[in-house]
């Protein structure tokens, strides 16, 4: 039935502009043909439930959805033409976007368009009838029931924590090799590098088991660096070790060649106890390789450990063979997973499944549950799956329906077709035909990805919204249909190893169980599809030999690996990502891209962060013929210096990603005429100014970067005033060029009107630094109105001397706070009082010389005669290259009591050399995390064994 969300697509769109083409006088008899294509699919719509059910049994049927959803798809090509060319007109007859409007001008529209969408309309029409004409030899049974059904949830209902069921005792043995010394370190020999495994069949708990390993808080603190890496895909073994190398680093390698990033890796690990995690290693590379990765390894203190997990294989491959640790298996211990117990599995299953209901309700559901979970064969994913599909059931009749399902006989052929063991199969197709329409059209566009892939979740949601899946409901943003989409699909098991946020627990990224991403590509087959380019091209070429897939990922796996010729071909095509893998993206002709893959609505042609890899140089004008376009992502090609000017001719674009190109310095005039832009994202790229117009981005939720001119492009640039039209903007903001504007000008952003921003960043740079006087800076700060919910800000390069009137305008909800470069402060600013504040950095303060009790803002009392506490919730606090600070020191007046960061867990100082002493007295029992960077008086008086140190018996002392 996902086919059925294209379909309800379509003929939304032919109901609302059918009276719009027979004004506009199409070919003759179109608007008779359009009607009976509405009939057709209205009658094909209510047989797609069973014929989607019945395409995994049936070579026929799955050929018959896949020619009507290649129809639909054409004929949402055809009236996205349409509707484009309208928006067009009415653009440039400067014309309210009315429905009545509308139906006047559609008169004026050009009579090629008018006969070209005429006749594509009355083919199409032809191909509907043909169509319908199959379907009565399938004998469809009509669909019953409800239509659309979606829970709506949020993401923490959807990822609740669950309790670890069952490896109790496994897991305890790995914490005691991980701990315990081996028998080398024992015996003083020449230390080798233990290696665990974790083996068992697939969906058994390897991952889940090694997760909860790894996250154990006493592994965390016995290993100075913890390290994960998948490492379950055939690619080129220096995947692995540039994934080891980005961990240790902290950023991505440039490294190309496997001995230089070994070594690397040898002199990053060097002295230090290091745990690598390498998940579902199911493929053997040649054994070199590992040996070559252990030996890169050893420079490691005494106690590093290698934790592995993998399938277990029918041949019982000698571990030894692989090369992951001694060949006489001295080094190795083989921790085997079997199935879980029945109680064991009943106890997983009524945590997801009963979750939130009352003890009533379980004991009634308690027998059909019991008969479910004993089709699960023991095994905690196939539970995981079947708990969350019957979570959100209410009834017996549905718990009922799911136990005495069809699907659980499914033929061993079909399970073997699908490559998803019959065990999984089942569960999962009967949690996907629970899905509604869109969402089943969200969790199949997941397969684009390769196995085992970081999908970023608000990129995942602007390319289901590039593609149509989030249909508008009411007043609601597309971007919260997504959220609760995403929260759904999480709910149901089939997305996992989430990461949140550290600042506010905000989802930001998630895999697929390897499990459901084998399934997905089973469901899609041709519709969806994951290249891996190698130099020969001969694999890309041999599965895209046909033209009718309709989106496409590319990933490169070396710096050799050209664009496949192929591609081009596809015309169909309305998803191209490319992206690196160990390489980068070479050789594709962005003028062969416009030319001819003109139905696209997501095109990515994000760049690696490579200096010696600069491959789009140009953006062909040409570009003006991707109509249908809604996402296009440039960013990190870092040899563009302009955009063409027909950008601004791609009326239905609502994603525009340009982050870190650092050769642009303009976007074209005529951005403005992009009003159905919903996120422009241009982080760390060096825009001279906003260009005219963008008042006009009314839909606009995100904008990373603000950028005000300073003056010598005024007739081209937007004031700040411009940002008080969009009303939508949420989520982050940076205003660059504060230094440009006055008082008046920062007044008239109404910025305090932007209920959803909740990080602002402000910096006060100017073009011009001379004729900028302190007090200019100050007047704007008086002038700036904070949106009330704001939860996170940065101030960059203020020159004045003080600023007390900001910081009494600070909101409530403030979290956290960072002041940077404000070279002119004499004395930090009074920010104790903040009720919310957790996080506190204060960086390149020349000036300050001492940090007392202003800083804490107490001199007032408490009327209820208790302390008054400095800092309530404060956990991080930070003072870099503070250069001149030499004293920190509180001084309490008699009768006053108050206490100052209770909360305190980490405090960081960092080249600060005039410093000589700290407030220990002052510091909470919290205080676990303390570093010294570079700060040669401090560190001379820890040596010297002053008693206030006594209180720190673990502090970090480092030189850069």
């Amino acid at each position: 039935m996902a086919e059925e969300m294209t379909v309800s697509t379509v003929l939304d769109q032919l109901s609302s502009i059918t009276q719009q083409m027979n004004e506009a006088r199409l070919v003759g008899g179109v608007v008779t043909d359009v009607e009976k294509l509405r009939n057709h699919l209205k009658a094909i719509q209510e047989v797609l439930d069973d014929a989607e059910k019945r395409q995994v049994k049936e070579k026929a049927v799955e050929d018959w959805l896949r020619e009507l959803r290649d129809t639909s798809y054409a004929i949402d090509d055809a009236l996205d033409e349409w509707n484009t060319a309208i928006q067009k007109l009415l653009l440039a007859n400067e014309t309210d976007h009315k429905a009545s409007k509308v139906r006047s001008f559609t008169c004026h529209l050009p009579i090629a368009l008018r006969f070209d969408i005429g006749c594509k309309l009355k083919n199409l029409s032809r191909r509907v009838d043909a169509i319908a004409g199959k379907k009565g030899g399938f004998e469809f049974k009509l669909m019953s029931g409800p239509g659309e059904r979606i829970i709506i949830m949020t993401s923490s209902e959807a990822i609740d924590p669950l309790e670890f069921h069952g490896r109790n005792v496994e897991k305890k043995n790995i914490l005691q090799l991980l701990k315990g010394e081996s028998s080398d370190e024992e015996s003083g020999s020449k230390p080798t590098l233990p290696v665990i495994w974790i083996l068992g069949k697939e969906g058994i708990g390897k991952t889940a088991l090694a997760r909860q390993v790894f996250d154990d808080s006493d592994v965390k603190a016995n290993f100075d660096k913890r390290i994960w890496v998948s490492a379950s895909c055939p690619r080129d073994e220096i995947r692995v070790a540039k994934a080891i190398l980005e961990s240790l680093k902290g950023s991505v390698s440039s490294q190309v060649e496997m001995e230089t990033v070994l070594q690397y890796i040898n002199e990053f690990v060097q002295g230090k106890k290091v745990l690598l995690v390498l998940d579902d290693v199911w493929w053997n590379a040649c054994p070199r390789y590992w040996e070559q990765l252990m030996y890169s390894l050893k420079s490691g203190s005494e106690g590093s450990r290698i934790l592995v997990t993998r399938r277990r294989e029918k041949n019982g491959t000698n571990m030894t063979e692989i090369g992951l640790g001694e060949k006489d298996g001295t080094n190795m211990t083989e921790i085997g997973l079997g199935e879980l117990s029945a109680k064991e599995c009943w106890s997983l299953f009524r945590q997801i499944a009963f979750h939130g209901r009352s003890s009533d309700d379980r004991e009634k559901f308690e027998p059909i549950g019991r008969l479910v979970v004993g089709k699960c064969k023991g095994l905690p994913f196939a539970v995981k799956i079947l708990g969350s599909l019957l979570r959100f059931k209410t009834s017996i009749k549905e718990w009922q329906s799911v136990l005495d399902s069809e699907i659980w006989n499914l033929d061993s052929k079909i399970c073997k077709r699908a490559g998803v063991g019959d065990e999984y199969l089942s569960p999962l197709l009967l949690s996907y035909y629970d899905l509604s329409p869109a969402l089943k059209k969200c969790f199949l566009y997941c397969s684009i990805f390769p196995k085992n892939y970081e999908i970023e979740k608000d990129r995942l949601i602007k390319l289901w919204m590039a593609q149509g899946y989030l249909k508008l409901q009411e007043s609601e943003d597309m971007e919260v249909i997504g959220e609760e989409y995403f929260a759904n699909l999480a709910s149901r098991s089939l997305f996992q190893d989430f990461q949140k946020s550290e600042f506010d627990g905000r989802i930001i990224r998630c895999q697929m169980h390897s499990t459901v991403h084998e399934f997905a590509h089973f469901l899609t087959k041709s519709d969806h599809f994951n290249a891996e380019v190698k130099v020969s091209d001969q694999e890309c070429r041999s599965k895209s030999s046909h033209e009718k897939f309709p989106h496409l990922m590319i990933t490169f796996e070396s710096d050799q690996d050209a664009f496949p010729n192929s591609v081009y071909n596809q015309k169909k095509l309305r998803s191209l990502v490319v992206e690196h893998g160990g390489g980068f993206m070479n050789g594709i002709v962005l003028l062969k891209v416009f030319d001819q893959l003109t139905c696209l609505r997501t095109l990515e042609l994000s760049n690696h962060d490579n200096v010696l890899c600069k491959v789009i140089k140009k953006v062909p004008k040409q570009i003006k013929r991707l109509i249908h376009l809604r996402y296009l992502n440039l960013s990190k090609n870092k040899k563009i210096k302009k955009l063409p000017k027909t950008l601004c001719e791609l009326y239905n674009l609502q994603t525009l990603e340009l982050s870190w190109c650092s050769n642009l310095r303009n976007l074209p005039q005529g951005m403005g005429k992009l009003i159905n832009l919903r996120h422009v994202v241009n982080v760390g790229t060096p825009l001279s100014y906003m260009p005219k117009g963008i008042e006009r981005w009314s839909c606009l939720r995100t904008l990373s970067e603000f950028i005000v001119s300073g003056g010598n492009d005024d007739k081209k640039a937007s004031k700040l005033e411009c940002l008080k039209s969009l009303n939508h903007l949420q989520g982050s903001l940076n205003i660059k060029g504060l230094g440009n504007v006055d008082k008046d000008e920062i007044f008239k952003a109404e910025l305090s009107k932007r209920k959803k921003l909740l990080a602002l960043g402000i910096s006060f740079d100017r073009d011009d630094e001379e004729g900028r006087k302190k007090e200019d800076d100050k007047a704007v700060v008086e002038g700036l109105q904070l949106p009330s919910n704001l939860e996170s800000m940065e101030m960059f390069y203020y020159r004045g001397e003080s600023i007390s009137v900001m910081m009494i305008m600070l909101p409530n909800k403030l979290r956290s706070l960072t002041l940077d470069r404000c070279v002119n402060l004499k004395q930090l600013p009074g920010l104790g009082e903040l009720p919310a504040l957790e996080s506190l950095t204060l960086r390149n303060m020349k000036r300050i010389e001492k940090v007392g009790n202003e800083f804490l803002r107490t001199d007032r009392t408490s009327s209820t005669g208790k302390a008054v506490t400095a800092f309530p919730k404060l956990k991080s606090l930070v003072f870099l290259k503070m250069k001149a600070w030499r004293e920190w020191k509180y001084k309490t007046k008699r009768g006053q009591h108050y206490e100052i960061m209770p909360c305190l867990c980490s405090l960081t100082i960092g080249y600060c050399n005039e410093l000589e002493m700290l407030p220990a007295e002052h510091f909470p029992d919290t205080l676990k995390d303390l570093k010294i960077i570079a700060c040669s008086k401090l560190e001379k008086s820890y040596k010297e064994g002053k008693s206030e140190w006594n209180k720190f018996p673990q502090i970090k002392f480092s030189h850069d």
